[in-house]
């Protein structure tokens, strides 16, 4: 005999409230559990635990590789245990990381997530998303603790390369295209951190200073944006403290704020340690019980990764009331009927195969990386290599790598071979040209003399937990590498593998100053800074962390067969003592810079050079005035005036010229990029809404405010082609 929660003719509310009424207290508990499994087979699983860690995560441990469809295999199987050992069969919520690609197997590894803003192309990335959910699905997956959408602003964050960026508008709109391709094929998003997860000197998880103007300005809106407009259905709490009170426990940011002002319905879980970190972090709780109780009753509801009894315990003492495991224990069922768990909870094995890592996706991984692609110099034209010749010399730590990047692949190592640029230059170069690889211990001068370019690949070491105060291309001492050859260490990195240089700077200006042209290549994911050498070298290509087909696409640009067309969405200072260096900064009362520069960065947000040149013309604001209740229409001309087809980003930026409080000398409102052969000329239309136009006002609330704002468009933050005005009276 079937009980309602059973029949999936019901209302999926009238089957939630059925099944939580059969549930004991330690069931509804077991829910609110999460559980990681190190060692799949090893370790005893606990089927009472409602979330766990993709056993696929885990399975290439001790290196062996598995396929896809084992993968599929072993998370059918704990599911299927899981349900079987429930006595009202329910299932567990399979988790998983896919910040750029599904991070088991040999999933498709696409550019980091930096680069996938660079490509400042939202069909694009939606396109990306969408073959990454393709992916997670075939596998099993069901929920992902994805995207990164905290607002990136200083470098030396090691976590920068897994964010969008530093401007608001970019990141809601990528975030958007992330969340809504994952929701939109019954994936739970869980957009992190929330919120504001680095402080002074990009410290991860350090206490945030930000004002709550600030918070509400900057570092809150793409949360809103992913949860309001995007449908995401989790979310996971930060760390770091906000105004003296740890994320995970505060009422203010889970209840008040996320549940009574964006009507948010989901579920919040904890970063990984999180609620331990109240007590052992943060001091604010006398022990773990403590700091559950707390966390609990402001609006958590998962504890990541592990969790024991000790949630059952508080709530048999009375510390955290029936009402609230009740509603919270609701909303995690809530998912598993939407997700379909109750009665289609299996995938179809073989079918994996099929789909994951399938030449579709791989292609898309390969166009993702060639858009991503930012040619920052290009001094007299280096760029892109002649056909005709007759030695490259390829120098540099990262050449033969392939860098992903952080979180890329399950844990042991992403193992599906890709493409690294010494790979790639070898499948691109001309029959007639040798490539010179100056292998290390080799005279690097010698080498170079006997090229017509050199080709230098740089990289720099970041990621979770390596926060750094010095943004130099980085030096390794050769101890540190155990090797006795200071002018070639080479150390290998724990955790990817990645080879990283002893001494980078020097190297480059040694092969520049035997006179041959150097192009400088940087696999990277946050801002370098480069005084020491730029002025020596001919040119600098950024392809980022490229992902799996990285190699090829950045030989297609140096040869011309694509033209690079990304944007910087960080800005790049000169050095380091000017962070955090952003675009959209409010005035200075006195606009003084420091005494030994003039504070302007090295290369602006949204910069990128093209092998294409593009004109700009006939800004055309419809309506000029407005009541602000309603959208205005921007429209211009752009033409590509070279003799090659290109791609530009076509950038939209605001500034609302008197307010009631500060505001950002400018922001962007607006992006688009387009294709044009040589000579052809487009139109590109923008469209403002009101919300586009509003401020947060003296007393806190969103409002759009009678004045002018100065509409600029441009090809970067710093390089405005057109101005115009609006005029808003309501």
């Amino acid at each position: 005999m079937k009980h309602p929660y059973q029949d999936s003719a019901l209302p999926m509310a009238a089957r939630v409230r059925d099944l939580l009424e059969r549930m004991t207290v330690e069931e509804k508990v077991g829910q609110l559990r999460g559980q990681m499994i190190f060692n799949p087979g090893e370790e005893p699983r606990d089927y009472s635990a409602g979330h766990v860690r993709s056993l696929s995560h885990f399975a290439h441990y001790k290196g062996t590789r598995r396929t896809a469809s084992e993968c599929a295999a072993l998370n059918n199987a704990d599911l299927m245990k899981s349900i079987e050992a429930h006595r009202l069969g329910i299932p567990v919520l399979i988790n998983e990381e896919a910040l750029h690609g599904a991070q088991w197997g040999d999933a498709t590894c696409f550019p980091q997530a930096i680069a996938l803003a660079a490509m400042w192309d939202e069909p694009l990335m939606a396109q990306v998303c969408t073959a990454i959910a393709r992916e997670l699905k075939a596998v099993n997956i069901h929920q992902v603790f994805a995207p990164v959408i905290n607002i990136s602003r200083d470098s030396r964050w090691g976590r920068a390369q897994e964010s969008y960026g530093e401007d608001v508008y970019l990141t809601c709109r990528m975030a958007l295209a992330y969340v809504k391709a994952l929701e939109g094929m019954n994936i739970i998003t869980s957009p992190k951190h929330f919120v504001d997860n680095y402080a002074e000197g990009g410290r991860d998880s350090n206490a945030s200073h930000s004002s709550w103007r600030i918070l509400r300005e900057v570092f809150l809106e793409p949360f809103r944006v992913c949860i309001q407009e995007g449908g995401a259905r989790s979310l996971m709490a930060a760390y770091n403290s906000i105004d003296g009170v740890p994320c995970s426990c505060s009422q203010v940011l889970l209840t008040d704020l996320l549940r009574d002002e964006w009507k948010f319905t989901g579920f919040v879980v904890s970063d990984y340690g999180g609620i331990e970190g109240v007590c052992s972090a943060h001091h604010l709780a006398v022990d773990k019980a403590d700091a559950l109780a707390q966390s609990f009753l402001a609006g958590l509801d998962v504890e990541l990764p592990n969790s024991d009894l000790t949630l059952l315990a508080l709530v048999q003492d009375g510390r955290v009331p029936l009402a609230a495991l009740d509603a919270a224990t609701a909303r995690v069922l809530q998912a598993k009927f939407e997700l379909g768990l109750f009665d289609q909870p299996y995938v179809d094995e073989p079918q994996a195969d099929v789909v994951v890592r399938c030449a579709a996706h791989r292609a898309l991984a390969r166009e993702a990386a060639r858009k991503a692609m930012v040619l920052l110099k290009n001094h007299d034209g280096v760029l892109p290599l002649r056909q005709d010749l007759r030695a490259i010399g390829v120098f540099g730590p990262a050449a033969d790598t392939v860098n992903l990047g952080d979180y890329s692949g399950p844990y042991g190592g992403w193992g599906g071979g890709g493409v690294s640029p010494l790979a790639g230059l070898r499948a691109m170069v001309a029959p007639g040209t040798a490539l010179r690889v100056c292998a290390p211990g080799e005279d690097l001068a010698e080498v170079a003399r006997a090229c017509e370019v050199a080709l230098y690949f740089a990289t720099i070491r970041e990621e979770e937990g390596s926060d750094r105060s010095n943004l130099d291309l980085p030096r390794i001492k050769a101890q540190e590498a155990g090797v006795t050859d200071a002018a070639h260490a080479i150390i290998v990195e724990k955790r990817r593998q990645d080879l990283i240089l002893g001494d980078q700077v020097a190297e480059i200006r040694q092969i520049a100053a035997t006179g041959t042209k150097v192009v400088a290549v940087l696999l990277a994911g946050s801002a370098v800074t480069m005084a020491a050498w730029i002025d020596e070298v001919a040119a600098v290509l950024l392809p980022w962390y490229g992902g799996e087909e990285g190699g090829t696409a950045i030989a297609e640009v140096l040869f011309g067969a694509c033209n690079p067309g990304g944007k910087l969405p960080i800005t790049f200072p000169k050095n380091v003592g000017q962070s955090p260096l952003y675009y959209s900064y409010k005035p200075s009362g006195r606009a003084y810079h420091y005494n030994d520069n003039d504070g302007k960065p090295l290369f602006p947000f949204g910069f990128g050079l093209s092998y294409a040149t593009f004109e700009y013309s006939n800004l055309v604001i419809t309506p000029e005035r407005t009541d602000g209740k309603g959208p205005v229409t921007v429209r211009m001309e752009v033409r590509n005036s070279s003799a090659v087809a290109g791609d530009e980003v076509v950038q939209l930026y605001i500034h609302d010229e008197v307010a009631s409080v500060a505001v950002p000398v400018k922001e962007l409102r607006g992006f688009a990029r387009v294709s044009l052969v040589a000579g052809e000329q487009q139109t590109v239309t923008f469209t403002l809404q009101p919300h586009d136009l509003a401020l947060w006002n003296r007393e806190m609330r969103r409002v759009v405010e009678n004045g002018t704002f100065e509409i600029m468009v441009g090809s970067s933050s710093e390089d405005i082609r057109l101005r115009g005005r609006l005029t808003v009276a309501g």
